[in-house]
């Protein structure tokens, strides 16, 4: 069975069904009952007929989707352009023929099927130019040669300037459209990259909050503490304590500007278990506070094919989530285990956990409900979903497996031989 096309709405104007179903086919329809008034059923109004006949087949078929909106209009025109030449031939034959009104009505046609489609005025244009010699020649030979000149040249002078004008129009229009699509696409990439600003800001913002704690636990101890010597150890944390900070807001501003400006991330074999005493460096001051105890279990021969700022920035958002839900004395693992042609790297605490609907509400939006720590230590409610996304911009996978009271196990897995870029 076919299938319908696509209607269009008649009240939408349309360069090609416009002129074909409100000015040729009503035109014809027009022509056909002067046609019979004036000689009933003759041979010109059976032309006419015979002209609408076909155009409206080509409706039909246009409808059933057997010939598109250009194929419509050419079957309308060159229906005229055939009935034209038949009442001349037709003439040829009728001693009563009135040669000048048809040849007349003929070019008047021709110039108005110009003017309403381009794309079939070359093709109009030689048909004219044969057809006035055809009329010289036949029917016309006692027509004054000046006129044939004179029409012929109007009908293609008309033609050639529809073409000209259109040509130019449709040039414009296809202009306007390659800058309507360079906009869109422009605004998209704006789109990325406010996108990309934001994530950055959130991730500066998330990882900075570390060195200030630091900063922060360590100058309530200088205040707390009398003895000189562990006062002066204290101020040598401070000012190693501010190095990190420092050191990370530059990492962080390096990395930043480099992926807000490309979308491809840069992958490089890179030594996780290095990245992770780094991580765990950078948050010893927690880690004596709490009295915790991480354990690195990722071999140091251990080499995966990822970006390690990105990386550094996801264990550490991964180890801080760690620490701020564990309880005091407790321990956090930091293991690797090889499944299939993936490496899966684990961040395991025994800490609160989160129960089954807070664990499914995870990552349906980029922000979630800030969750108080153990020692009531407050959160953005960004690193996870910070995290996953940078998991997986390294074409890797983020997993959460979590249990109320039992603690937490989040699975990172990437690719064995993953290749550099």
């Amino acid at each position: 069975m076919l299938r319908m096309k696509k209607k269009y709405p008649l009240s939408k104007f349309d360069k090609v069904l416009t002129p074909v179903l409100f000015i040729i086919m009503p035109g014809t329809c027009i022509h056909i009952l002067n046609e019979f008034l004036e000689g009933g059923l003759s041979y010109y109004c059976i032309r006419d007929i015979i002209v609408l006949s076909f155009m409206i087949l080509g409706y039909i078929a246009f409808r059933y989707r057997l010939i598109n909106k250009s194929n419509l209009f050419a079957v309308s025109i060159y229906s005229i352009v055939g009935a034209i030449l038949a009442s001349v031939i037709i003439g040829y034959f009728d001693p009563n023929f009135k040669f000048e009104p048809v040849f007349l009505q003929s070019e008047m046609i021709l110039s108005l099927l110009m003017l309403m489609h381009y794309k079939q005025v070359k093709n109009l244009l030689i048909f004219n130019f044969f057809f006035v010699l055809f009329c010289f020649f036949t029917v016309g030979s006692e027509y004054p040669i000046d006129k044939f000149i004179y029409h012929g040249m109007i009908v293609c002078g008309a033609g050639i300037m529809s073409y000209t004008s259109q040509s130019a129009f449709v040039k414009l229009a296809q202009k306007l459209k390659e800058a309507n699509v360079l906009i869109k696409d422009q605004n998209e990439e704006l789109k990325k990259m406010n996108k990309a600003k934001d994530q950055l800001f959130r991730i500066i913002g998330h990882d900075l909050r570390t060195p200030f704690f630091q900063l922060k636990s360590l100058v309530e101890m200088i205040h707390d503490v009398e003895d000189e010597s562990e006062k002066e150890e204290i101020k040598a944390l401070l000012i190693e304590s501010a190095d990190k900070g420092n050191q990370l807001l530059e990492d962080l501003l390096q990395w930043g500007n480099t992926y807000q400006h490309k979308y491809e991330v840069l992958l490089e074999k890179t030594y996780l278990s290095a990245t992770i005493k780094r991580v765990i460096d950078f948050s010893e001051i927690k880690i004596k506070k709490k009295e915790i105890i991480i354990i690195n279990n990722i071999p140091d021969h251990l080499e995966l094919t990822i970006n390690p700022m990105m990386m550094e920035t996801v264990m550490r958002n991964l180890i801080a989530n760690a620490i701020k839900f564990s309880h005091s004395g407790s321990e956090i693992i930091v293991q690797s285990e090889k499944v299939g042609d993936q490496i899966r790297i684990d961040v395991v605490d025994n800490g609160i956990g989160m129960c089954e609907k807070k664990l499914n509400m995870l990552f349906v939006n980029d922000k979630n409900e800030s969750t108080s720590g153990t020692n009531n230590e407050k959160g953005s409610g960004y690193g996870l979903s910070i995290s996953k996304k940078l998991v997986e911009k390294q074409n890797g996978i983020f997993e959460i497996q979590s249990q109320y009271n039992q603690g937490t196990t989040i699975c990172m897995y990437f690719p064995v031989n993953q290749q550099a870029s």
